[in-house]
């Protein structure tokens, strides 16, 4: 149990001195003193900074008054010099509870005080604040309002301030899905579109129409995406809300061939590597990865959580590239080779969108990029597109 401590001094002419203690765990209320001191410690350096002395006679008078059966308060009254000294022996919890509400007020603690009065009655104050509990029977108050729970479980809240709205809204909105806060996407990746038909007896062509064959299920997309939704109509059973955020998105175009994306003056061309025989090389791993930081904006309808479906949702996104590289492992001598660059890629991207999330199933997307991969007017025009789950 932590209390409060006061002391005072009132010059009308003699001192006046008060000092408390706690008689349950004999301490000296008030103080921040070392806890290994004694009360009699305590005592005799209170004494000492007001110029007295603690006399044995006194700590006896003291100590016989703590140790009695008396559940009264009481006190022990002394002049010592031309001071009067009156000693509280506290032992009633209400009249210490008030104390401390005033006492405590400033401190940095976010619970305050806990008082036991009963052995079915506890109040605990803090900076979250009041809490009374009384057998089953319980009532809260905090800066948002009263809470107050009967015997028999049922519950009456009561909001004040600026809050309030904000709570109904909450308690409102929490029976539809929400697809806010941070999500995970995880997926394949393709490409559409055809390279340009060219008709040479130049070796190696620059394009091939094998050039955009991916492995289907290495050439993976993943995206984390912060978002948040404004509801716009609500119904019972339904709400329109428009989603906003911000992603990072990663396209892993494994490709399904040996030839190494490159940057050229027309544009992005596809070009083997040779080894010392002139041969082509082999390759184990062949891919282009794009990075993109995204703003998506995604209206969607969102249902109740007893829906078969919780989420329709179709809306779009625009983009910037921050990173591109190739990578390429050689299928005999295992030798990386990573090279950055841009590839002459567009550096801006946009396209749509497409969500749904279903009862105890995995959400679904589908992104399809409007604008090329390439720059605009160079070759190949081809676009990329992803599908796949929504984690978290």
């Amino acid at each position: 149990m932590w209390l409060s401590f006061s002391a005072q001094a009132a010059h009308t002419g003699q001192d006046s001195i008060l000092l408390k203690i706690d008689k349950r765990n004999q301490t000296l209320l008030g103080t921040q003193g070392d806890k290994t001191k004694t009360l009699k410690e305590e005592l005799t350096q209170v004494f000492e900074k007001k110029g007295l002395v603690l006399s044995d006679s006194l700590w006896q008078n003291i100590r016989k008054t703590i140790q009695s059966n008396t559940d009264l308060d009481s006190s022990v009254n002394v002049r010592i010099g031309n001071s009067q000294v009156k000693i509280a022996i506290i032992r009633s919890d209400r009249y210490l509870l008030g104390q401390q509400s005033i006492a405590a007020r400033n401190k940095p603690m976010d619970r305050i005080i806990e008082i036991g009065t009963n052995k079915k009655e506890v109040i605990d104050i803090g900076l979250n604040g009041i809490h009374v509990k009384d057998g089953k029977e319980e009532v809260h108050v905090d800066w948002n309002g009263v809470r107050v729970k009967e015997s028999n479980g049922e519950e009456t809240r009561v909001y004040w301030g600026p809050d309030s709205l904000k709570a109904k809204q909450k308690k409102e909105n929490a029976n539809f899905f929400s697809r806010d806060g941070m999500n995970l996407y995880l997926g394949l990746n393709g490409l559409s579109g055809e390279v340009p038909q060219i008709n040479t007896t130049i070796y190696p062509m620059n394009y091939l129409q094998t050039d955009t064959e991916l492995k289907p299920f290495s050439s993976r997309y993943v995206s984390l995406e912060f978002s948040e939704s404004l509801t716009l109509v609500k119904g019972k059973k339904s709400a329109f809300r428009l989603g906003l955020g911000i992603s990072f998105d990663w396209y892993n175009f494994m490709f399904d061939h040996n030839r190494l994306v490159q940057k050229a003056n027309q544009g992005a061309i596809f070009q083997p590597k040779f080894d010392a025989q002139g041969k082509d090389i082999a390759f184990s791993k062949n891919k282009l990865t794009v990075s993109y930081i995204n703003i998506p904006f995604m209206p969607h309808v969102v249902f109740t959580k007893n829906s078969g479906v919780q989420m329709i949702g179709l809306g779009g996104y625009v983009g910037y590239r921050i990173d591109s590289w190739t990578k390429s492992i050689e299928e005999k001598t295992e030798n990386l080779n990573r090279v950055s660059s841009n590839f002459n890629l567009n550096q801006f991207r946009y396209g749509l969108r497409a969500e749904f999330a279903f009862k105890k199933l995995p959400s679904l997307f589908f992104n399809y990029d409007l604008s090329p991969l390439f720059e605009k007017n160079s070759s190949p025009n081809i676009a990329g597109f992803s599908f796949g789950i929504i984690l978290l």
